[in-house]
């Protein structure tokens, strides 16, 4: 995501309480926030871009959704 720098740390402060995100970050270039979102499916997803992350400080947004998952880590039951 785009946020202007005097926004970012408001932003990312309202974002972590975000149930649907694991994970927010702030970064350098283009884009100086990331955040991980666990959605159910591309509706949800929708859902959660289009209404919960519509954020007027939020200039522009890029997202890459992951299909499927290869290999996660896991707890090893005995």
């Amino acid at each position: 995501m785009a946020v202007a720098p005097a926004h970012l740390e408001r932003v990312a402060t309202e974002l972590a309480t975000h149930r649907e995100l694991a994970v927010v970050a702030a970064t350098t270039g283009r884009t100086n926030l990331m955040a991980h979102a666990l959605c159910t499916d591309t509706e949800d997803l929708h859902h959660y871009l289009t209404r919960r992350l519509a954020i007027d400080a939020i200039t522009a947004i890029e997202t890459a959704p992951v299909l499927r998952t290869l290999k996660t880590v896991a707890t090893l039951r005995s």
